[in-house]
């Protein structure tokens, strides 16, 4: 069966949304990206500060004689390969190839090359890319076999969903990534709260912890596959002042509890840090970063 290219549209996004999680399910793990962070990159920020149209324009389709969707290329900074098979036609690979590079300005095309998919890493040398040892990316997750013990300390309260304003949802993410003062922070104490309109957001997902000034400290979304019974977390921080207190830890598997009763079975994060290590994480899909010069 044959492929052809077309372009993105904003009414392809569940469609697209669809397909990441049919990958998942015939390679039993991300192809790439998860459905959260599709829809997280287009709610979380850029559908309410007016960037969407020029981020759509970095994603292609490649449909299939029947009209399903057999690849797309997204970007987030770097380019992704969205594939349902570690062993796609060389002539499909080629076309996405040209599609990044002409999207791209001259030496400034990067791509995220999964390990292991040896046929697309020959391609990309073949084209004059170079590998950057000391970029990559990944994808972490962990079982939900059991529950995971909560402990929140004394002064810090659990809130989820409209139970928090979006103000202080965005203080406390502008605080967990350390960028107060910046023109950035004012966008997202002016624009935060897209999140809620994504598609796949529960209130009951979307969690705080907060601390006796009613300032978010540590914070945890989730979004759920229910096809391949997975959750995804996205976004997780905890303030810069408020780290090394079991905050983050909290959050976080009082969001994989939830998810567990929700009947999933795994939750993916990342990318991997010490701090995800020592919660139990593990690493799942390992990415090479290579740029053509």
């Amino acid at each position: 069966m044959g492929t052809r290219y077309r372009d993105y549209t904003s009414d392809d996004m569940m469609k697209v949304s669809r397909f990441l999680s049919h990958a998942h399910s015939k390679l039993n793990r991300p192809s790439s990206w998860t459905i959260a962070r599709f829809e997280f990159e287009i709610f979380f920020y850029k559908w309410r500060a007016g960037l969407l149209p020029e981020w759509e324009q970095n994603i292609g389709l490649w449909e299939r004689d029947n009209g399903e969707l057999a690849a797309v290329v997204c970007r987030d900074g770097d380019f992704y390969f969205q594939l349902d098979t570690d062993h796609p036609q060389e002539e499909l690979l080629c076309e996405m190839l040209e599609f990044i590079e002409a999207k791209s300005a001259p030496a400034a095309v990067k791509l995220a090359v999964p390990k292991g998919m040896s046929k697309l890493q020959e391609l990309v040398q073949g084209r004059g890319y170079v590998h950057l040892p000391n970029e990559s990316d990944n994808i972490i997750s962990i079982t939900l076999e059991k529950d995971f013990p909560v402990n929140i300390p004394v002064g810090f309260l659990l809130q989820c969903g409209e139970e928090v304003s979006d103000q202080a949802k965005a203080q406390g993410h502008i605080m967990a990534f350390n960028y107060p003062g910046t023109v950035h922070a004012e966008q997202m104490l002016r624009l935060y709260g897209g999140i809620r309109q994504a598609p796949g957001y529960r209130p009951a997902l979307d969690l705080s912890l907060i601390n006796e000034k009613g300032e978010v400290v540590a914070f945890c979304n989730a979004f759920v596959d229910e096809v391949n019974r997975i959750g995804i977390l996205e976004p997780v921080g905890t303030h810069t002042d408020y780290r090394l207190r079991g905050l983050g830890r909290a959050v976080i598997y009082e969001a994989l509890n939830r998810l567990r009763s929700l009947g999933m079975v795994k939750g993916y994060t990342g990318p991997m840090q010490p701090f995800y290590q020592r919660l139990g994480f593990q690493m799942d899909v390992e990415f090479e970063v290579w740029q053509k010069l």
